[in-house]
């Protein structure tokens, strides 16, 4: 792979990084980091001053995030075929797992809205397994990229 391909991804993995982080620091302090909280966050509380979310309101929330997501999960898939290929079949599986706990993470608060309080606990979590593979994944991802930039380079006449 042409050192200018490495490049990018490793730039894209330290900023992918960063947006997961701040992912983090934003739900832990809009939401909240426990199932009270949460719950509090979707249904409403006095003590709080917090109205009861509107399915129109999670709607508003809900679009963005599933074009966003749903890109971020597909470019970071893509890079991984720049992963040796042993780590290939377990990153497939893991990759489906991070999709399944974003689509989790993204459609919970429907089911919570809606009074199946239960769905509070899959929310969080599927944001907390969402968050602990996306950095792992990146990390496979930022590793395979940034050790082959001291490997020796190729001739001028292969692309990879």
């Amino acid at each position: 792979m042409r050192d200018c391909y490495r490049y990018s991804i490793i730039y894209f993995t330290v900023f992918a990084l960063l947006l997961l982080l701040s992912g983090v620091w934003l739900f832990s302090l809009k939401m909240g980091v426990n199932y009270a909280m949460l719950e509090q966050y979707y249904l409403g509380s006095e003590a709080r001053f917090m109205q009861p979310k509107s399915y129109e309101g999670l709607l508003e929330v809900t679009l963005p995030h599933v074009g966003a997501v749903g890109l971020f999960i597909m470019v970071t898939a893509h890079f991984i075929l720049f992963t040796p290929q042993r780590e290939r079949r377990m990153m497939f599986w893991l990759t489906a797992l991070w999709f399944l706990s974003a689509v989790g993470n993204i459609a919970a608060p429907f089911a919570i809205v809606a009074g199946w309080h239960a769905f509070t606990g899959v929310k969080l979590m599927a944001f907390m397994l969402f968050e602990l593979l996306g950095f792992y994944i990146l990390w496979v991802v930022f590793n395979a990229a940034f050790r082959g930039l001291d490997r020796p380079k190729k001739s001028a006449d292969t692309l990879w």
